[in-house]
């Protein structure tokens, strides 16, 4: 017997099949679908949700390559979860479920070659084409309903703006976070707004720590699934704000995904220099990583360290998109879980793109990064608000344009090369070619908040649920250093908000607190 189980939300999510067949029920998932289905197989049924707080039963065991899994790479990698009792659909898959009898689960994966296609002759007619698909995606979700776009004024939500308005769509609105009063990237958001002719909503951060402490008092409840990225609070504050004022059948747009599948190319190049350096150089970068104790300080030379570390530790494309260098510093998983993440890794990255290196950056950062860390952070929020939400660059039609771009010319020279030269079609060339901000607030100023300091500690009770995964002694010697409100490495910073974040969260979703 199959039970479904959706108290957060309706099955099957948008995107994701299900189709019956004698004695079995077959469930397909998108690679880049952001609704994550996991199942449970108990007493002789399985229950399947998209929520994965509901499949929780109390005294489940955490599993070890989740949680390294997670304090790795910021989300657990398919087909784990949290709990050892459940398990994920790997995205890209078409599972079969014995609907009675012994339950069986037999997984196959359902992906076809990317579809390679010659380039258009011209650089005219590679806008034209991708123009052209994102117009079509946007008329088929959008007409006739009132559009509001998470808007920072970059290439991203930028293009989805000038689309919007050159399309005509309904009351297109284009909402913007703001770090404070001298932020240069709202101030340029709210300009590209004006000539764009779109009505501007801004919304302020507030300095009180309120907002972390929003976040991570009610992590469980706000999010069905454990991710780690910092920018999780502004995000928090923004879509917040959204629910507060739209029109609930209305449509929000999302940039979410044009990185991964637009702007990697170039990063593709590098990392495969890097990999090919000789393994002892890496690894002697790696030694001195740890031997200095680089990542208390934010650094030249802690950058070059920290990917030297990281192309030592993982293979190629799965370095890439390691969030910290502080395997065997922050924490020590054995060596049977490490080969147990990084073969599932590979399992899945055989399956889900060719061989081609580019191609295999494209497909682990919209499946791991976009789909399973970035979407997450807003995805829920709007579940529960019963708004629908898109993410137009990691729909099927949009990413079939950017694999086929890895081969226009310019791919491998500038990220995003077409989306920005789409962009400037529409508004002044200043506002597309210059160096662009990073969403994310000054984490120092977050961390030294009580709230966060408060979480903090609670991960250093031997009692809590990630204390047994992360290093005692890394944890307090890093805890001065945030209430001093120093500068910490960026992957630090990603490592501490992502142990204490997902502490919060699995304690409130064992104990029932959400």
């Amino acid at each position: 017997m199959i039970a479904e189980l959706a108290s957060r939300g309706t099955l099957p999510p948008t995107g994701v099949r299900r189709h019956e067949t004698q004695g079995e029920t077959e469930v397909s998932v998108p690679l880049t679908a952001t609704e994550q289905l996991h199942y449970r197989m108990a007493d002789g049924s399985v229950s399947i949700s998209d929520d994965l707080r509901s499949l929780y039963a109390p005294g489940d065991e955490l599993d070890e390559a989740a949680i390294y899994s997670y304090l790795q790479f910021g989300a657990v990698v398919p087909p784990f979860s949290p709990w050892k009792g459940i398990r994920r659909f790997v995205p890209g898959t078409v599972t079969a479920v014995s609907n009675a009898g012994p339950q069986k689960i037999r997984t196959q994966f359902s992906l076809r070659p990317f579809p390679r296609t010659s380039p258009p002759p011209n650089a005219d007619r590679q806008i034209s084409e991708v123009v052209s698909t994102l117009d079509r995606v946007l008329l088929e979700h959008c007409a006739g309903r009132p559009v509001t776009i998470l808007f920072s004024g970059g290439i991203d939500s930028g293009l989805l703006a000038a689309r919007a308005s050159v399309l005509g769509l309904k009351d297109v609105t284009l909402v913007n976070y703001s770090f404070g009063p001298n932020d240069s990237e709202s101030m340029l958001a709210e300009q590209m707004a004006r000539h764009l002719g779109l009505r501007f909503v801004r919304v302020e951060e507030v300095r009180d720590g309120s907002d972390v402490a929003d976040v991570l008092q009610h992590a469980g409840l706000y999010y069905r699934t454990l991710f780690s990225d910092h920018s999780a609070v502004p995000t928090c504050a923004l879509v917040r704000a959204v629910i507060s004022q739209c029109d609930s059948s209305g449509i929000v747009l999302e940039g979410t995904g044009a990185d991964g599948g637009f702007g990697k190319f170039d990063r593709a190049v590098q990392w495969q220099r890097l990999h090919s350096l000789p393994a002892w150089g890496r690894r002697l970068g790696a030694i001195a990583y740890r031997a200095t104790g680089a990542w208390r300080r934010d650094s030249k030379v802690e950058y070059w360290l920290r990917l030297l570390r990281r192309s030592d530790q993982w293979q190629y494309p799965f370095a890439t998109f390691a969030q910290n260098a502080l395997l065997g510093i922050a924490y020590h998983p054995s060596k049977d879980i490490i080969d147990s993440i990084e073969e599932n890794l590979v399992q899945w990255l055989s399956h889900m793109s060719s061989p081609d290196p580019r191609l295999r950056l494209v497909a682990v950062g919209l499946t791991l990064l976009d789909a399973s860390i970035v979407a997450q952070k807003s995805r829920s929020l709007f579940d529960e608000a019963s708004l629908e939400v898109v993410y137009p660059f990691i729909l099927p039609d949009i990413i079939n344009v950017a694999v086929a771009s890895a081969d226009w010319p310019g791919s491998e020279k500038e990220p995003k090369w077409i989306l920005k030269a789409a962009l400037a079609q529409h508004v002044p060339a200043a506002m597309v070619y210059r160096a662009k901000g990073a969403f994310m607030a000054s984490m120092p100023d977050k961390f030294w908040q009580k709230a966060f300091l408060a979480a903090f500690d609670k991960l250093l009770d031997p009692q809590s649920p990630m204390s047994r995964f992360v290093d005692r002694k890394f944890l307090l010697g890093i805890r001065p250093l945030l209430a001093a409100k120093r500068r910490l490495p960026a992957q630090t910073e990603r490592f501490i908000w992502g142990a204490v974040f997902g502490n919060e969260w699995i304690e409130q979703v064992s104990t029932g607190r959400f």
